[in-house]
């Protein structure tokens, strides 16, 4: 699904940090919303993805998986298992300086790589459990909280990542395509820890 013409959010930076994995650079992070600042289930939110090394999807889909269940361990385990084979279907191969965009609505939210909406969406829960991996005091990767929230901000709005284009908040319906994966490209063990650099 390519965007067409709809109304766009003006999605400003929040936070940016670096996720890596051992000495390498795997993607940079970014949390964006409308007004550049973050507070606790505020909506609409968009979590960037800038990839640095190819990832294969799978992988990155069973790390999502393992962070998932351990930040929310309510939600019944055939809701989580729903999520991984959607999620699974969705993420395609990433490769250098891909960008993956999550967009979390109010009651929806949808994955974005470059200029393509991915198919399928995903409810409410996920939202907020996917943005938990990373946003909640429980995370496992608080590490990286402290620069994706903008605490201390000392960038320059120039300095973040910009969205390919300025996403809009909610899918198009009327132009559909079905997003192809990218060629197959070496993984990367998904349980090794990570951390800011």
């Amino acid at each position: 699904m390519l965007f067409g013409n709809s109304v766009f959010a003006n999605w400003l930076p929040v936070g940016t940090v670096d996720y890596t994995w051992g000495p390498f650079h795997i993607y940079t992070i970014t949390l964006y919303s409308e007004n550049g600042q973050y507070q606790p289930n505020q909506r609409p939110l968009m979590l960037t993805l800038n990839y640095a090394k190819p990832v294969e999807g799978k992988n990155f889909a069973i790390t999502l998986k393992k962070e998932l269940s351990n930040i929310a361990p309510q939600i019944p385990a055939e809701t989580q298992d729903l999520w991984a084979k959607k999620l699974e279907q969705t993420l395609p191969d990433f490769q250098p300086k891909d960008l993956l965009n999550y967009i979390a609505l109010d009651d929806t939210g949808y994955f974005v790589l470059n200029d393509t909406v991915l198919e399928p969406k995903f409810g409410s829960e996920f939202n907020q459990a996917f943005l938990d991996i990373w946003l909640s005091p429980q995370s496992s990767f608080k590490r990286l909280q402290s620069k994706l929230l903008g605490e201390n901000k000392t960038e320059q709005p120039s300095d973040y990542p910009t969205p390919p284009r300025q996403l809009e908040t909610a899918p198009v319906e009327n132009e559909s395509k079905d997003p192809q994966p990218l060629p197959h490209t070496p993984g990367l063990n998904g349980s090794q820890s990570a951390e800011a650099s």
